[in-house]
């Protein structure tokens, strides 16, 4: 009975919101809930409840490492899936996901953004912003942008799901019927995203006039409405909308240019530009968060692919990490090409003396893997000649790294699929430059896709890649038949079972059970579960 409380609880977000006190727009533990209609009186409490919805914004990294990385062939999880709760997606575990919890909080947290904007986005109208350095609409605009944000994800993850631009009643949310995949896009994502390009500018202000540069811009908007309309260009929507992407991200990548913001010139910068430091200074749009208890980047642990290092190389309570494997075969490929962003994906170290314990520095290629980009741990913030944080780093909750949701090389290489030939050669080959690789001969679509898969390993893009192109079944089928050749022999009809499970209907996750429950009969559920 108790469950059951909970489930309904969960599914009436879209008629709630809390409004929360917030630092850098995370979230805290609301302290008390006020009435939507008592508390939106003023710009000072718009500005507040706005930066609340932004605050609801702090698990979503998460979700794109598990539900995106490790589903695709990038990474893989090697617990049972019974014991853990991201293997269900690494292991396509159609039985586990659909009670899973990271498959029912995504929902659930996606619809909590969902509830708070759209509760700011009503009031906002009535609230009198004639004393105000801003108009209500710049607002608007930001909580648009999250909410089509929201959706994206949702529909890409779901699929079909149910769609409310406007608070909801209890009645109405217990009777909110799923629309179709197609039509949130076309009635929530591109009209949030089209009003938040028009009335965004270059940098976001609140109401006293002051600049914030880690809320949503124009550009923001204009690169996830191209990274829209390329996913719907792709498998399974196959809709006409490339040429309206190539527009929107051209427009990104001439502000890029003419503005002189997000690239970064060499690796020695790209390095620099995932420490914490710099946040806020090169993607377009980030996560933000801090070094405090339960406000870190929840990644930042995950991103360690063994437990061998001991407390002092990787701070407090790392050793608690989790066994993420970045996969195999995109290795030999980035150590073969002498990728030098393999540099940081494939740690420097240190090696341990198993009878002295001393510590000395040194690649291990059998246990020094780290997604390093994401990991600021104390040898890279050393060379690259930052201070360690050991008297912060309280434990895995304090990480205060950003997580990148749109970065220029992600707007850049999706532009250059677009144009391809000549002009999309040069983009890729821009970026390889950086890296330090040598420039490729020509165009190709396969060479775009690898250089898609190295540039953002990680930041929860390679699934959607995938699903747009239609090869993660192929993909992922191969990724369990390389580990059963040639990795884990001794397991091998583990990887067979593995790589059975994977078909067409693994495109989308299911609507968590949780949900399936409260009003039965009221949603369908994805093929395959």
């Amino acid at each position: 009975m108790k469950m059951k409380i909970v489930n309904k609880s969960v599914f009436c977000i879209l008629c709630s919101v809390f409004f929360m006190s917030c630092d850098n727009f995370l979230t805290v533990e609301p302290t008390s809930q006020i009435g939507a209609d008592n508390y939106y009186q003023s710009p000072a409490e718009a500005d507040r409840a706005l930066s609340g919805v932004y605050g609801t914004l702090k698990p979503f990294a998460k979700y794109w490492f598990a539900m995106s990385e490790l589903r695709s062939d990038n990474m893989f999880e090697t617990k049972e899936a019974k014991q853990y709760d991201y293997a269900d997606c690494a292991q396509f575990n159609a039985t586990g996901l659909l009670s899973d919890n990271i498959v029912a909080n995504c929902w659930a947290d996606h619809y909590t953004l969902i509830a708070a904007a759209n509760a700011l986005i009503d009031k906002l109208p009535e609230i009198d912003f004639s004393t105000s350095k801003i108009t209500k609409e710049q607002y608007i605009a930001e909580a648009r942008f999250l909410r089509a944000l929201s959706y994206f994800d949702l529909v890409r993850f779901y699929g079909r799901v149910p769609v409310s631009l406007h608070q909801l009643s209890a009645d109405e949310a217990f009777h909110l019927a799923q629309s179709e995949p197609l039509e949130v896009y076309q009635q929530a994502i591109i009209p949030d995203l089209e009003y938040a390009a028009l009335h965004l500018g270059e940098y976001a202000l609140d109401y006293n006039g002051n600049t914030h540069s880690e809320r949503a811009s124009q550009a923001a908007a204009k690169a996830l409405l191209g990274k829209v309309y390329m996913q719907m260009a792709g498998f399974p929507l196959n809709q006409p909308t490339k040429d309206k992407a190539k527009t929107y991200l051209k427009e990104v990548l001439d502000y890029a240019e003419s503005s002189n913001r997000y690239w970064s010139a060499d690796m020695d910068e790209w390095n620099r530009m995932w420490i914490h430091e710099n946040d806020n200074k090169y993607y377009i749009f980030e996560i933000q968060y801090v070094c405090a208890a339960n406000q870190g980047n929840p990644v930042t642990p995950l991103s360690r692919t063994s437990n061998s290092k001991p407390d002092a190389y990787c701070n407090a309570y790392l050793t608690n990490g989790n066994h993420f494997y970045i996969e195999r075969a995109l290795q030999s490929r980035m150590m073969a090409d002498q990728d030098l962003r393999c540099h940081w994906t494939l740690d420097m170290g240190y090696k341990q003396d198993e009878e002295t314990g001393e510590t000395t520095g040194g690649y291990n290629p059998d246990v020094d893997h780290f997604l390093v980009k994401f990991f600021e741990h104390k040898t890279k913030r050393d060379s690259l000649g930052f201070s360690n944080m050991d008297a912060t780093i309280v434990n895995y909750t304090y990480w205060p790294q950003n997580f990148p949701v749109l970065r220029i090389e992600d707007i850049a290489l999706l532009y250059a699929e677009c144009v391809g030939g000549n002009e999309g050669l040069a983009i890729i080959n821009r970026t390889r430059q950086r890296a330090g690789l040598a420039p490729l001969a020509a165009y190709s679509e396969e060479a775009l896709i690898e250089e898609r898969r190295a540039e953002l390993l990680g930041e929860g893009h390679r699934w959607f890649d995938e699903v747009r192109h239609n090869t993660y079944v192929q993909d992922n089928k191969t990724k369990f038949e390389y580990y059963r050749d040639n990795c884990d022999k001794a397991h091998s009809s583990v990887y067979t079972m593995y790589a059975a499970r994977v078909n067409s209907t693994s495109m989308y996750y299911p609507i968590p059970l949780s949900q399936m429950q409260v009003c039965e009969g009221l949603y369908q559920q994805n093929p395959g579960y």
